[in-house]
């Protein structure tokens, strides 16, 4: 059944600078607000899909390798403000020798999306800056948005059932606030093995489904049955797993796939996460540690162990670490870090509590950052665009 619609977005003129038959990736520059307009679709659940002519194939003014070379360049940029296209179509017909329904306004390559994307058409949004970019709404049944072009000016005639917008942004501002779709939460799956401590501090965090950035706690998975993060997660109304017995990468990975997550959160989970599941899910799953990596840490190094080899090596800071996981423990890139002093009259119990309070305190800080697009995850690393400050920690 499809339910999901889609914003149908035109590349040339509407997402980058048209020089004409843009043909080499040194010459992408994304539009103003661009990055940004794709964000918000992203996280309100709108798929964001790209159908453009690109005679250019045809006429051999440039090759597909360069199109698709130009399409990575735009996608690498979207990528560094956390912004994503979910797919790209294209006509390569030149139209004065070849006459096809993929070209545009043509309806083959909505259609083909639609199909393949799992999206309705009706009620999706069509937007360009050109007519031939918004008439298929109305045969399709959707939304046309008609972009002004590059010297303000509009296409014509207006197509039936079509606004006007100046740019990108104010058509997004449109689509979100138009009653049709409401914001989609970010979805998040939390794997835990204990007390669950740090899940409640998460689901304390995101219990109000009207804040913003709204966060979905999607699923509860738990290394073993009968504890109390299992517990926290009935009490909050969250679904939840156990790992059975003889785990595999496969069970982990369906599981996390069924619940829609969009990232994984490790708060106590004690094993180690298989090196296939870390493969494809690589820079979406975090894990939070109770000392500032690289030191102590590691196999073993976890709970009160941590605190007593702080304690011992006589340093005077201590703190918290947010890292991506990868296929050693606690060795991924880090993602924030905040510090805790050590006190001369410490003991690890002591020190243990206080480092657990900033460990609530920033993994759902971080959480948030990932859902609204401030803290950029990808495979290598994280990318703020925005410095993580004490307001974002110590929130009320």
């Amino acid at each position: 059944m499809l339910t999901d619609r889609a914003a149908f977005l035109d590349r040339d003129g509407t997402l980058v600078r048209d020089p004409g038959y843009l043909s080499r990736a040194s010459d992408v520059a994304l539009l103003p607000g661009v990055a940004e307009a794709i964000r918000r679709l992203n996280q309100a659940g709108i798929r964001v899909i790209v159908v453009t002519n690109q005679s250019g194939i045809g006429r051999g003014y440039y090759s597909e390798e360069g199109f698709r070379a130009v399409q990575a360049e735009i996608d690498r940029q979207l990528e560094c403000d956390g912004a994503r296209i979910d797919a790209t179509y294209f006509c390569p017909h030149d139209p004065t020798v070849h006459k096809c329904d993929c070209r545009k306004p043509g309806l083959e390559l909505y259609r083909r999306a639609a199909a393949d994307q799992s999206v309705d058409t009706a009620g999706s949004w069509f937007v360009g800056d050109r007519v031939s970019d918004v008439e298929p709404a109305h045969a399709l049944g959707g939304h046309g948005l008609l972009l002004a072009g590059r010297d303000g000016t509009f296409d014509e005639p207006l197509p039936p059932g079509c606004q006007r917008v100046e740019h990108l942004s104010e058509a997004v501002d449109r689509i979100l606030r138009g009653g049709v779709v409401a914001e989609a939460p970010y979805r998040v799956a939390v794997l835990v093995s204990g007390s669950g401590s740090n899940l409640q501090a998460l689901i304390d965090r995101f219990a109000d489904a009207s804040a913003k950035p709204s966060v979905n706690i999607c699923r509860v998975i738990s290394s073993r049955s009968g504890n109390r993060a299992l517990d926290r997660a009935h009490e909050a109304g969250i679904p939840t797993a156990v790992v059975p017995q003889g785990e595999t990468a496969d069970w982990l990975g369906a599981e996390l796939s069924a619940s829609g997550a969009q990232l994984v959160v490790l708060a106590g989970y004690m094993r180690l996460v298989p090196r296939e599941l870390v493969e494809a899910w690589r820079g979406r799953i975090i894990n939070v540690h109770p000392a500032l990596l690289p030191a102590f840490g590691g196999q073993g190094m976890f709970g009160r162990r941590v605190h007593e080899a702080v304690l011992e090596a006589g340093v005077r800071v201590t703190g918290v670490t947010v890292h991506l996981v990868d296929e050693e423990y606690d060795r991924g890139p880090v993602v924030a870090q905040w510090p805790v002093p050590v006190l001369e009259d410490d003991d690890a119990a002591r020190l243990a509590a206080r480092v657990l309070e900033v460990e609530h305190r920033l993994l759902p800080a971080v959480v948030a950052a990932v859902a609204d697009g401030s803290c950029v995850l990808g495979p290598d690393g994280a990318r703020w665009t925005r410095p993580l400050t004490p307001d974002d920690v110590f929130r009320q």
